[in-house]
This record gives C-alpha cells, structure tokens and sequence, in this order.
C-alpha cells in the first residue's frame, strides 16, 4: 500500500476516535444529568415522628401529611356504628375467637366501635379511595389501651395472637375501606373516631341477658345523646339512633350520624338521611344478649351475625 494511502486510512481514523470521544463525553454528560433528576424525584420520605402527645380532636403530628382521595368527590357525613360484642360473639362461638373466650368486662355493659364510615348524602358511600396501607404505628401514637378498650378486635387479642399482622387486622380493614376516603391522616381518622365514641345507656347493662322494649331504649339513647352533647336537638321521632338487631330481636349495632368538617374531620351528630335509618330493622322487644361463656343459652342472641 503506498504512503499516501496509509496517511489517508490514519487521518479517518484519527477523526473517528476524535468523534467516538465526543459522543462519549456528552452521552455521559446526560446520563448524569438524568440521575440527577432521578435523584431529586425519589427523595426518601421522612417517617413520621413517634413522640407525639394526643389530645382530644388534635393531631400534633407535623410529620403526616393528609392523602388525597383518588377520583373520589367529598362525602357529606359520617355514619358512626357501634357493636355489642356479646351478640357478635354469640354468633361466632364456634370459632373461639380470645376476645369471646375472655371478654373484658367493660364489653359486657359497652357497645364498642365497628367504624367510622362516610356517607353521601344520597344514600351510597365511597369505598377504598386509596393504596395507602396501615400504619400500626397509629395504635401506639393514639394509645394501645384506648384500642383495646373502646375498639377491640376480639377475634385476635394481642396477648393471644400469634401474629401481630392479625391482630391489627380489624383495624386494618376500616382503614383500608373507609378511612382512606375521609381526606384524614391514619392518626387524625382513628382519633376522631374514638373521640365520638358513643356512650352506651344504663340500661343495656342492667338489661344483660334480658329484654327491653325498642321504645325505651331509644329513649335511653336520646337521652344519652343529649347528656354528652349538652344540647336537646334531636326530637322525639327516633331518627337521632339508628338499633340494628341480628334476626330483628337480638342487639347487634347501634349508628349515629355526625357531621362532616371542611377538613374532614367529625363535626357534632346531626340527624340520619332516610337510607341509614332505614338500616334500623328491630322490633318492638330487644334481646340483649349474654357472652355465651356466662352460660344460659336461653338468653343468648340466635340470629343473622354482623360481621366486622
């Protein structure tokens, strides 16, 4: 091959390694810039901070940051529902679950909390708005004892349960399908909840294992509702309680109505829409049923169970 040639065949390729190293500095200019980006975009998120002091309707958390809703217009109102775990437990006494097996006795002449539920004024409600999972850490924020008391899941008692996964489940669930839909934090949703907690009458207790009529003890409840409002606004036609009975005799769930705040947390009772009233299926005489360990079967809700 002559000289002129190779001269030819080097300058090509000195031009062409030239090249290649051009390419190569500004591919790997880009390749950093885009993990800078990538970088700025998946920012660790910051866990909440445990040390928190709760009061009554307060979030002190500056950690939680409200979730939104996904393609979900605002509800209107909750339903606040309460169940009387003797009954509940009657009607699962086939599984042992610990809860029935050593009931607190509190549960004996307290109704407690199944959930706090929105609603929409026309009568339906959203459901699973959205994928943000529980956070046990909110039991421990708000107070295990509070959890425990007024909102048991007695199907897996801590001090019985083998898996911590279970019993958080309860708990799990009326977040997953109606707390994601409030707009509230897990600590705001819970708190709120407990807070409208629904005091049970005297006489549930004192008519344990017995019967009263549905007359009286809705009368009971008003009675009751005014005492812990302050105020008298409810009437006497029976729509400011909602009784849920299994079979229609035996009482299985007591639901109230409360308002809806612009933040979407819990406002003061207001009466119930025709459709959640409507729930209400008792008839004139209410069994209140016993633990089925307190014996008498006789006395014992047999009916349609609410499931939680």
């Amino acid at each position: 091959m002559s000289r002129s040639c190779l001269k030819i065949l080097g300058a090509v390729a000195s031009i062409t390694t030239t090249t290649l190293l051009v390419l190569y500095a500004i591919a790997s200019e880009s390749i950093q810039s885009r993990s800078l980006q990538l970088r700025s975009i998946f920012i660790p998120f910051k866990p909440r901070s445990k040390t928190l002091d709760f009061t009554a309707n307060t979030n002190t958390n500056a950690n939680a940051l409200k979730h939104e809703t996904h393609n979900q217009p605002p509800f209107d109102f909750y339903v606040l529902s309460m169940s009387f775990q003797p009954e509940f437990c009657y009607q699962h006494r086939r599984d042992g679950f610990p809860g029935c097996e050593s009931p607190m006795d509190f549960w004996r002449s307290s109704l407690t909390l199944h959930g706090l539920w929105p609603q929409y004024d026309d009568g339906n409600w959203p459901s699973t708005c959205t994928n943000e999972k529980f956070d046990p850490q909110t039991v421990d924020d708000i107070g295990y004892e509070r959890f425990e008391t007024f909102w048991p899941n007695v199907k897996a008692l801590a001090s019985t349960s083998a898996s911590s996964n279970a019993h958080y489940s309860f708990w799990d669930h009326e977040w997953t399908k109606h707390g994601t839909c409030t707009g509230l934090t897990q600590d705001e949703y819970f708190d709120t909840a407990l807070n409208h907690f629904l005091p049970t009458p005297n006489l549930v207790n004192e008519s344990y294992g017995g019967s009263v009529s549905k007359e009286a003890l809705e009368q009971a409840y008003r009675e009751e509702l005014r005492l812990h409002v302050g105020r008298d606004e409810y009437g006497d036609d029976g729509d400011d309680v909602v009784l849920v009975c299994s079979g229609q005799k035996y009482l299985s769930e007591v639901r109230v109505c409360v308002g809806r705040s612009k933040d979407g947390s819990g406002s003061s009772r207001i009466r119930c829409i025709p459709e959640v009233i409507n729930e209400g299926n008792c008839g004139d005489k209410i069994y209140i049923a016993k633990f089925y360990i307190d014996g008498d079967d006789a006395s014992i809700g047999i009916g349609v169970g609410v499931s939680q």
